[in-house]
């Protein structure tokens, strides 16, 4: 399947369920680049928009690369009021975005999609000299039997599962090789807290969860439903995570 279509009929829950990243990651990269309201950024493959929306928070404009019609289409609906957003239907290696337009970008939970030499020139062309990229993700910190727990669960039911996407980049190089100087990295706690419709929605979420009507699909509802009782106060879990940042130059 190509790619980009990866999310298709998957924006609702996605956006239902997938968390923000942490703030405190935001006043980071705003102190760090001197961000302001006249600072373009690109958030490349911005899905629904979880993380466009914090960078406008910026009032910077803020342009959302995004290829999935279904996920812009969600972004759009939630986001296309704000005067800085600009919703772009193109594929992260070939944004049309005027060339060295913009200071900084951000690929938020997605470079693991991209092509990465295609999207590192793109990178080049559309960055201002002073400009950088920041690649992120929101980790699942994997030292609790909460986390554990849900990648057993992927392992034995999910056939297309292969590990949580950041641990699959870092395990092969493929963030260091990115860039052109060794990146800034930075690590901010960012626990999320579900209840047990958002919980079992966060795995339906990812793109190698198998779907109903495939082989064991209620087995494996159950096992998750079976890990949010196991670990839950008063309805609720809160499930260790990390918003994690690479910042560099390409």
């Amino acid at each position: 399947m190509d790619n980009t279509q990866k999310f298709s009929g998957k924006s609702d829950i996605y956006e239902q369920s997938r968390p923000a990243y942490a703030p405190a990651l935001i006043n980071w990269l705003k102190d760090e680049l001197q961000l302001g309201p006249q600072t373009p950024i690109a958030d490349i493959g911005a899905g629904t928009g979880k993380l466009t929306r914090q960078l406008l928070e910026l009032d910077a404009p803020v342009y959302a690369v995004e290829p999935n019609a279904d996920m812009r289409q969600k972004m759009v609906a939630l986001l296309g009021d704000l005067a800085n957003f600009h919703a772009i239907a193109t594929p992260a290696e070939k944004t049309g975005l005027p060339n060295h337009s913009v200071k900084l970008i951000t690929a938020a939970s997605a470079f693991h999609w991209f092509d990465a030499n295609a999207f590192r020139a793109e990178c080049q062309r559309i960055l201002c000299p002073e400009g950088a990229v920041c690649l992120i993700w929101n980790h699942r910190k994997l030292d609790n039997d909460i986390n554990l727990g849900f990648r057993n669960i992927f392992s034995r039911y999910c056939p297309n599962f292969s590990g949580f996407s950041f641990e699959r980049q870092k395990g092969t190089q493929a963030i260091e090789r990115f860039f052109s100087t060794a990146p800034i990295e930075k690590h901010f706690d960012n626990p999320v807290r579900y209840d047990q419709a958002g919980f079992v929605g966060r795995a339906l979420s990812a793109s190698y969860a198998i779907i109903p009507g495939d082989d064991g699909y209620e087995e494996f509802l159950d096992a998750l439903r079976q890990l949010f009782e196991r670990y839950a106060a008063d309805g609720f879990i809160e499930v260790p995570h990390q918003s994690v940042a690479f910042l560099s130059k390409v």
